[in-house]
């Protein structure tokens, strides 16, 4: 044996016997899970009868009990009868200004230690500004140093590249990315500024995409995000897009049309014609060639089905009485309560939904299809996005990769070791071995039985610091304190919900009956939920019932916009004005001509019309 090889043996002993106590020896530790089952993420596989040590935030040693003799100020964990598995990752969330108080709390106590975080920042009129970036760093350094409960920060985006689209004639114009050389200006501005990544958008322009992400190579800055609706996904993967979010990708490449699509041929098209073709239409042979493209380049997918199952369940009313709200603020839940009414209103047909099951379901089975292939999956949410809880919707999100037919180990991989491969940090995470980052989920049942066993958490070791159940249920306690709302919020709340108990709760809180919350008053929300008792509990209480809002909307014209017939018989027949006009000159029966609603404008033009 050469000097050099030997002197590489003798180093790999002693790191192993740094890493692997023998028995007898006491372990240098500051932490240990003692008598736990290890659940091997790699290879989907349980190690019993093991001792996790930890000194600092990383893991030391991984070996059998009988091996291990542990120094009497060691920390101890018991790990009897229970399993540990790494920490998860959330590879696609979106972060609040108070996420410290909300987001953060949410992540831990739900074993989420990890995030990607997709929209780090937003376009400013000063270029030389990134409030939004300056804060993430700032939560980054307070959680590294320990002094801030939260996931790991892991990778932070730019603003969401989507062409004109949110840039204003203030703002500098290679925002915009409409040429190739304002492509190349924006990447360098971006590298510049800091950001580890771009997100492209789906209006960016081809020429500033190709702008964009030339230069983005040249500085290498990685780029991901969505499809930009110029080009086909095997473009964007030859281009070097280092995932694409949302599993419709494959919808939309993959069907007959979807050439026709791409040349701006289908415009002519309703949207749900547009998805029951995409479904009805699917070609195999058409996605062996994207997905074999993805697998060559190392493209990457995060399908985040939980926000397809939002579209094909936004009328479900139990599925939007999620228990989990408490934990979300009331301004965020009205935006929700109104985005999913968007979706329905887009198409309340029963074709119309079914459509968006149907897309839904597809989606699923693509994402089962794409992982045999060998496209690398990884799990991400869209947390902050409707109906999409932080940390909670991650185990939802681990449910409907089981569902769409991945192994539950294959599951778990894709929240784990996915995630640590994209950002190339598999030396530091994904697994439960020595060196790796003290980042573990403790869970009293074995997750590849049930992949439901992942909720069912003992405890959370973050950085190496133990959050034990006590403290985790403190955590969301804390969290459900910070987002209670104020009576006038409560009030907008129950009056999208339609419950009238809370409704006089937040009136004899102090509530003003007809105060605007954003652009609406409480019996514009009723009306535009359909919410009918809520209608008439309101304007029994004094309700104006003729007022408009900051866009000269009244109720009249929110339940004719909504389609929400039953809370617009209820307006007629308490005597609303079905003559006033919005700002923009519309009356309630053209909103309602505009949808194409023959019962709303039979009720309008048969209504009492005021002297």
């Amino acid at each position: 044996m050469n000097r050099s090889l030997l002197l590489l043996s003798i180093s790999a002993l002693f790191a192993a016997c740094a890493t692997t106590p023998r028995g007898g020896s006491v372990a240098d530790a500051d932490l240990a899970i003692t008598n736990v089952t290890v659940v091997d993420v790699e290879r989907g596989r349980v190690v019993p009868d093991q001792d996790v040590l930890v000194k600092g935030n990383r893991i030391v040693a991984v070996a059998s009990t009988r091996r291990i003799t542990l120094g009497s100020d060691v920390r101890r964990v018991d790990g009897t009868r229970k399993y540990v598995i790494p920490g998860l990752w959330d590879m696609h969330v979106h972060l609040n200004a108070d996420a410290p108080r909300v987001e953060m709390p949410l992540f831990v106590a739900h074993g989420v230690t990890g995030v990607r975080v997709m929209s780090a920042d937003r376009p400013s009129v000063a270029p030389n500004v990134t409030r939004g970036l300056d804060m993430h760093r700032r939560w980054q350094a307070q959680i590294e140093a320990g002094t801030l409960a939260g996931p790991h920060l892991l990778s932070l985006a730019t603003w969401p590249v989507n062409g004109a689209t949110g840039i204003t004639d203030q703002m500098p114009a290679f925002y915009k990315a409409s040429t190739r050389d304002e492509g190349k200006q924006l990447a360098r501005y971006f590298k510049e500024r800091g950001f580890d990544f771009i997100k492209v958008y789906n209006n960016l322009s081809r020429d500033g995409y190709l702008g964009l992400t030339e230069e983005a190579r040249a500085l290498g800055l990685w780029f991901a995000g969505h499809e930009p609706s110029s080009f086909s996904a095997i473009e964007l993967s030859n281009a070097g897009q280092k995932s694409i979010e949302h599993s419709r990708v494959f919808l939309r490449n993959c069907f007959s049309g979807a050439d026709s699509m791409l040349k701006n041929q289908l415009q002519g098209i309703s949207q749900t014609a547009l998805r029951r073709r995409m479904v009805d239409e699917y070609d195999p042979k058409i996605c062996a060639g994207v997905f074999r493209t993805f697998a060559q380049n190392g493209t990457y997918i995060t399908p985040t089905h939980v926000t397809r199952r939002m579209d094909a369940l936004a009328g479900d009313s139990a599925y939007r009485r999620d228990a989990r709200l408490k934990y979300i603020p009331a301004p965020q839940q009205i935006a929700w309560f109104a985005d999913a009414n968007g979706m329905v209103a887009s198409d309340s047909s029963v074709a119309g939904r079914r459509s968006f099951m149907d897309f839904y379901r597809k989606g699923l089975t693509l994402t089962n299809d794409a992982y045999r292939a060998g496209v690398p999956v990884m799990l991400g949410t869209d947390a902050g996005d409707t109906y999409v809880f932080p940390g909670a919707s991650a185990h939802d999100e681990l449910g409907e990769l089981v569902k769409a037919g991945l192994s539950p180990a294959e599951a778990l991989k894709s929240a784990t070791v996915s995630g640590a491969s994209y950002l190339g940090r598999n030396a530091d995470f994904g697994t439960v071995q020595p060196g790796r980052f003290a980042d573990l989920v403790i869970l009293d049942a074995n997750p590849l039985d049930d992949i439901a066993n992942t909720r069912r958490i003992n405890a959370v070791v973050l950085n190496g610091r133990v959050f034990g159940r006590v403290a985790l249920d403190s955590m969301l306690a804390a969290v459900e304190v910070a987002v209670r709302p104020d009576a006038q919020t409560r009030l907008v709340a129950a009056s999208i919900s339609g419950d009238t108990i809370e409704i006089a709760k937040a009136l004899a809180a102090g509530a003003k009956i007809d105060s605007l919350v954003g652009t609406r008053r409480a019996l514009n929300f009723a009306a535009i939920n359909n919410r009918t008792a809520a209608v008439r509990v309101l304007i029994a209480r004094g309700a104006g019932i003729d007022l408009r809002n900051a866009t000269g909307f009244t109720p009249v014209h929110h339940a004719a916009e909504a389609g929400a017939i039953e809370a617009l018989k209820v307006l007629i027949a308490a005597g609303a004005d079905v003559t006033i006009a919005s700002t923009a000159g519309a009356r309630p029966v053209d909103t309602a001509r505009r949808r194409g609603d023959q019962v709303a404008i039979s009720l309008l033009e048969g209504a009492p019309k005021r002297p």
